[in-house]
């Protein structure tokens, strides 16, 4: 994962603000939150996320995630811990999206937790 940060930085899709950021969002997940992110879906969740923080840094504006998609996420169970989390890991990043970008880094988390925690 650190690598693909690196290639992402290298090839100018991230700078190495976002890639030091999403370093320690990583940290955090492997360590304070106990989250697999070193498989497909970790490393697809994270990925957006680098660009979504570089794109925001940069005032790129993308269209929000479809409302009944951000409705049923916020309505399901784990949304405290998915909000907890994702509240922490942009403290963690040092970086703040655009509130268009939150509605997916959102939905890549709950995605996360569900594999992670399957009920």
């Amino acid at each position: 994962m650190e690598q693909r940060f690196q290639l992402l930085c290298q090839g100018g899709v991230i700078d190495s603000e976002v890639r030091d950021g999403m370093l320690r969002v990583l940290d955090a997940l492997d360590n304070r939150w106990s989250i697999p992110v070193r498989n497909e879906q970790g490393v697809m969740a994270l990925t957006h996320m680098a660009s979504a923080l570089m794109r925001s840094k940069q005032n790129i504006v993308i269209q929000a995630l479809d409302e009944e998609l951000q409705r049923e996420i916020c309505e399901a169970e784990i949304y405290p811990q998915v909000l907890l989390i994702h509240q922490d890991l942009l403290q963690v990043s040092g970086h703040q999206p655009h509130p268009n970008e939150e509605g997916y880094l959102l939905a890549n988390l709950y995605s996360l937790l569900q594999a992670h925690n399957p009920h």
